[in-house]
C-alpha cells in the first residue's frame, strides 16, 4: 500500500478476526471452524512478531509506553465502557445502584475468562462476564512485548526464550491455575511471536511466492498435526493434546494463511484490498463485536429471523459496522494531523 502496510499481513489478520467472530457467534461450520480455531489467535502473535521493532536509541521504557498506549488504553477504556453500560442497565435501572458489579471489576483486573483452566473439577465461574471476554488477548500481548522486548536485547535471547517456554509447559501440566493477564502463558505466546520475527528476518515475505516447499511443508504440518492436536482455547488454557504440538500447529497455520493472503493479493488485488481493510481494524472489532452482537441478535429475534440468518447478521454486520467506524476514526485522526 501507499500507507506502507503489508496487505497480505492485514489479510491474515482479517481471516483471524473472521474466525473469532464465527466462534463467538456460536457458528459450527465443521472443518472451517475446527481448523480456523487452530490459527485464529496465533496469527495475531505472528503478525505482531513480524512487525516487531525497537528503534535504535529507543529505551525499553519508551518502547513499553508505546505498547501500553496501543493495547492497555483500549483494554481499560473498553472495559470501563462495558462495565458502566451494564451497571446502568442491570443495577441503576433495576433499582439497585449500590451493586457495583464487583465480580465484573475483578474480572477486568484479572483479565482471564476464568481462574482455572477448562476441565477443572471445582468451582470455575466466568470472570469476564460483561461481553469483554475477547479482551484477554490485549493484556497477554502487552506482556509478550514486555518479555520479548526485554530478552531481545540479550545475546542469550533464544536460551531465555526456551527457558521461558519450559516454565510455561511445566506450569501448565503442574497446576490448572490460570494467572492474571495470561502470565503463565506469556513465554509460550512469545515463541509464536518470535516465529513471526524470524519469518521477517529470513525474508519470509519473498518466500511466500518463491518457495513451494514452505507452502507444502506448512500446510501438511497444519493439516495433519492440527487433526491430531484436537480443539484448543487459549483463553482457557486449553492447548489440545500437547502444548508443544500446538505450538507447531499455530505457527504453521498462520504461515499458511499468510501465504494465502500473498496469493490473493497477486491474483485478486481488489478482493485482497477490501479484505485487508478489515485486517486494519481488528482492534475495534475484537473489543466491541460481542457488544454489537447483543443489539443485532435482539433485533433479529424481534423480527423473527431464523437462527442461521441471525448468526450471519451478527458476524458480517458487526464486521462491516466496526470496520467502517474504525476506518472513519483513522481518517479523522489523519485529517487532524
Amino acid at each position: 500500500y501507499s500507507s506502507g502496510r503489508l496487505e497480505w499481513l492485514d489479510f491474515g489478520k482479517a481471516m483471524g478476526i473472521l474466525v473469532v467472530l464465527l466462534v463467538h457467534a456460536g457458528c459450527r461450520l465443521g472443518l472451517v471452524t475446527y481448523y480456523g480455531g487452530m490459527f485464529y489467535m496465533p496469527i495475531f502473535f505472528v503478525a505482531a512478531g513480524y512487525t516487531f521493532r525497537i528503534k535504535e536509541g529507543e529505551s525499553y521504557g519508551t518502547f513499553l509506553l508505546k505498547k501500553a498506549k496501543r493495547l492497555l488504553i483500549p483494554y481499560f477504556g473498553t472495559s470501563a465502557f462495558l462495565w458502566l453500560f451494564f451497571w446502568v442497565k442491570d443495577c441503576v435501572l433495576g433499582g439497585i445502584p449500590g451493586d457495583l458489579k464487583l465480580a465484573s471489576l475483578f474480572g477486568i483486573l484479572y483479565s482471564r475468562n476464568q481462574m482455572w483452566r477448562s476441565g477443572y473439577a471445582g468451582l470455575n465461574p466466568v470472570l469476564m462476564d460483561i461481553l469483554n471476554s475477547p479482551l484477554w488477548f490485549l493484556t497477554a500481548l502487552f506482556l509478550v512485548y514486555v518479555w520479548y522486548g526485554l530478552i531481545s536485547r540479550s545475546q542469550k535471547k533464544y536460551w531465555l526464550l526456551g527457558g521461558g517456554l519450559a516454565v510455561s509447559v511445566i506450569w501448565h501440566y503442574a497446576t490448572p491455575l490460570l494467572l492474571p493477564w495470561s502470565l503463565e502463558a506469556v513465554p509460550y505466546f512469545s515463541c509464536i511471536f518470535a516465529a513471526g520475527e524470524a519469518f521477517r528476518q529470513r525474508d519470509g515475505a519473498q518466500k511466500l511466492d518463491q518457495d513451494k516447499r514452505l507452502w507444502i511443508g506448512s500446510f501438511n504440518v497444519f493439516l495433519l498435526l492440527g487433526f491430531v492436536c484436537g480443539s484448543v482455547n487459549l483463553s482457557c488454557g486449553n492447548y489440545g493434546v500437547s502444548m508443544l504440538a500446538y505450538l507447531l500447529v499455530g505457527i504453521s497455520g498462520s504461515i499458511v494463511i499468510l501465504m494465502l493472503g500473498a496469493l490473493v493479493e497477486v491474483k485478486l488485488p481488489k478482493v485482497s484490498h477490501l479484505i485487508s481493510l478489515v485486517g486494519q481494524q481488528t482492534l475495534p472489532i475484537l473489543c466491541l463485536h460481542m457488544f454489537v452482537y447483543m443489539f443485532i441478535q435482539a433485533g433479529a429475534m424481534v423480527l423473527g429471523l431464523p437462527e442461521v440468518l441471525q448468526k450471519a447478521l451478527m458476524v458480517f454486520g458487526s464486521m462491516i459496522v466496526l470496520t467502517v467506524v474504525g476506518c472513519g476514526w483513522d481518517f479523522l485522526k489523519k485529517k487532524r494531523k
